[in-house]
């Protein structure tokens, strides 16, 4: 209905208003499927969110082409009108066949926690289940408790860092190859879709290095691309003045490892977060909000400040900058991992 609404509305006033509106329902939807997913998942949930969580990179993607195309060949209304087929198709799915219920084997894991009054809660966090009232149901806790857990506001702070870079090489790279790097338009269009690319590998790659090299710690494979980030992002200077491959080759790497913490960061880390805290799984949700509340924070500052830092400094100091968050977002991830350990232990 909004992106309908947006397609006749000129009145800039009025426009803002239903992006604001836009972004508030849209914002719903990634919570709620974090939730839910994390009730389906049981094995390799890593891996099966990393892969899930391509969505973005092809989303992205599909939708500037398709959006692309209408406002080419048609109108800037078309390419509203085009959401629309596709969003009524997705809602009426989502509610006619996605069950916000356990999986069976989720199930048992919980049957099995019920029968074993014996076993301590943190003997729970061990076995990476939800704790439960003992009755079979789980009860929401206070958004209070939610915001003193230890651990989630770190990530929450962790994730701020990371978003801010995320979206600033979205949204700046075609500039920055067209007036840093001096590359033409078409071919700075072209150079900066490397970076989504690198996130379609990045999503599945760090699913599966987690759940099979490193015991399923979710935290330390964000942590550790991270900081494999920031040397890349270096990297990215230094071959500043090589050519279209080693700028394209970096920058892919540089998706790789800035995608792919985002992908777990908000689905498999926030679920880990909730379980490692003996939190229910109804705080799933509230969880998940939180924290991508506080990456988008950084999605919407990146651009005054990237900005800021292009008109008053230059290209190389911005990604100095991004070198910085990036190994501020993995030091402050560490700090969670060591809070998340006492916790446990």
């Amino acid at each position: 209905l909004v992106s309908f609404l947006k397609a006749f509305t000129f009145n800039p006033m009025h426009y803002v208003l239903l992006q604001i509106l836009h972004a508030m329902i849209q914002s719903t939807g990634w919570p709620t499927c974090v939730r839910v997913l994390s009730l389906w998942i049981v094995k390799d949930r890593g891996l099966v969110m990393g892969v899930w969580t391509t969505c973005q990179s092809l989303g992205g993607i599909a939708g500037a082409m398709i959006a692309s195309y209408f406002v080419n060949e048609y109108s800037r209304k078309f390419s509203y009108f085009s959401n629309v087929p596709f969003l009524l198709i997705t809602a009426y799915f989502a509610y006619k066949h996605v069950k916000d219920e356990k999986s069976h084997e989720y199930a048992l894991i919980s049957s099995d926690l019920e029968v074993q009054p014996e076993i301590k809660p943190k003997d729970h966090l061990r076995r990476g289940s939800f704790v439960n009232n003992g009755s079979g149901k789980t009860e929401s806790t206070k958004i209070s408790k939610i915001f003193c857990t230890p651990g989630i506001m770190l990530v929450g702070i962790s994730y701020f860092f990371l978003k801010f870079v995320r979206y600033a090489l979205l949204m700046w790279l075609p500039f920055y190859y067209e007036e840093g790097l001096h590359f033409d338009g078409l071919t700075a269009g072209f150079m900066s879709t490397s970076f989504e690319m690198g996130g379609l590998a990045g999503t599945p790659l760090i699913g599966y290095i987690a759940d099979h090299y490193l015991n399923g710690d979710n935290s330390k494979t964000a942590g550790l691309f991270l900081a494999g980030a920031s040397v890349m992002l270096l990297g990215c200077n230094l071959v500043a003045d090589m050519g279209i491959f080693m700028n394209q080759f970096c920058m892919i790497l540089v998706g790789i490892l800035i995608i792919g913490p985002d992908s777990i960061m908000s689905a498999t880390i926030i679920s880990d977060l909730v379980k490692d805290n003996g939190l229910n799984s109804q705080d799933l949700g509230s969880v998940a909000g939180l924290i991508n509340s506080m990456g988008s924070s950084g999605a919407i500052f990146q651009s005054g400040a990237t900005a800021y830092i292009t008109q008053h400094y230059s290209w190389s100091t911005l990604f100095n900058f991004f070198i910085f968050c990036s190994m501020l977002s993995s030091s402050i991830l560490y700090i969670a991992i060591l809070l998340r350990r006492r916790v446990i232990l």
